[in-house]
């Protein structure tokens, strides 16, 4: 794994599990919360979302340039429904439950994850 990867859990980001106490149903991860599927990956939301973040919306764009926009925004809106909003330059390292589904959702055709080299 490369130095510079950090795997992070969410049941390690406490504000996290605020949201999901805040459920009477026992859920064993932040994607399997009701409003991560509604804040993250309703592409109805990510298009109103996208302009919220002061973007220009262009509907004629191909499929994989809109794949790669939702997953952006998808990403922004986890960011802002678990932490608010925390600045221009302040980043965080998403949890990578989070990661996956949101590429499950919106999937590239170009990124295929981490391979080792052929030797």
């Amino acid at each position: 794994m490369p130095a510079s990867f950090e795997c992070v859990c969410c049941s390690e980001r406490p504000q996290i599990e605020e949201k999901i106490k805040l459920l009477e149903d026992t859920v064993q991860s932040v994607t399997d919360h009701p409003g991560f599927e509604a804040v993250c990956l309703n592409v109805w939301v990510l298009q109103a979302a996208y302009f919220q973040y002061g973007q220009d919306y262009v509907t004629t764009m191909i499929p994989a340039a809109i794949k790669m926009r939702y997953r952006y925004v998808a990403y922004c809106q986890f960011v802002r429904w678990i932490m608010g909003w925390l600045g221009k330059d302040i980043r965080i390292t998403l949890p990578s439950c989070v990661v996956i589904k949101i590429r499950e959702e919106f999937p590239s055709s170009t990124y295929k994850g981490f391979e080792y080299p052929d030797l």
